[in-house]
């Protein structure tokens, strides 16, 4: 029972991710390839999470871990995407200049609301079924932070260096800044 209620959960939330990458984020030359790797390393990741959870199976306070995690990583990028919608962000490691600014919506707390949730998820994952799995969590959170770096890095050199420098001094990248949850 534990382990159909991981499985579904990592279901929905990596089918969610996945649809974004499709059916949200722009990409007009195509999928560039490193996100075909770290598409290929998340799908990886989450049949370790299935085979861990069926081979090991699951107790109940993991379980409960994962699916808060999952449901605030759910929450977080579904409501990313709502804000999002009218201009679609370019897809991670596409190397395009930004042409959008977000500072509404969950971006009013982070700069990157997308990899926030999706740490969210595998630090979740790894919570349920432990092992391996933090390894894979670790690894996939470090790479959203560089990707994350990356990307800051074209904005500071765009048309919309001055306005992102104001907005970073007042968001957290990752993490929100405390003090600003405070003050809301």
């Amino acid at each position: 029972m534990l382990e159909a209620l991981v499985i579904i959960f990592a279901i929905v939330t990596i089918g969610s991710f996945s649809w974004g990458l499709r059916g949200h984020f722009r990409a007009p030359d195509g999928m560039p390839k490193g996100m075909q790797a770290l598409t290929a390393v998340s799908g990886l990741a989450g049949l370790l999470l299935v085979f861990l959870t069926l081979r090991n199976g699951v107790e109940l306070p993991e379980t409960l871990g994962f699916v808060a995690m999952s449901l605030l990583a759910l929450s977080l990028f579904w409501w990313a995407v709502e804000t999002t919608r009218r201009r679609p962000p370019h897809v991670a490691h596409s190397g395009k200049d930004p042409d959008t600014l977000y500072e509404d919506g969950p971006y009013a707390y982070v700069r990157h609301p997308f990899y926030l949730a999706y740490c969210l998820f595998w630090v979740g994952s790894a919570i349920a079924v432990g092992g391996h799995q933090w390894l894979v969590a670790a690894f996939l959170v470090i790479w959203y932070y560089v990707t994350s770096r990356r990307e800051e890095t074209h904005f500071l050199r765009s048309s919309m260096a001055g306005s992102y420098s104001e907005y970073r001094r007042r968001t957290g990248m990752i993490l929100p800044k405390v003090h600003r949850i405070r003050h809301r």
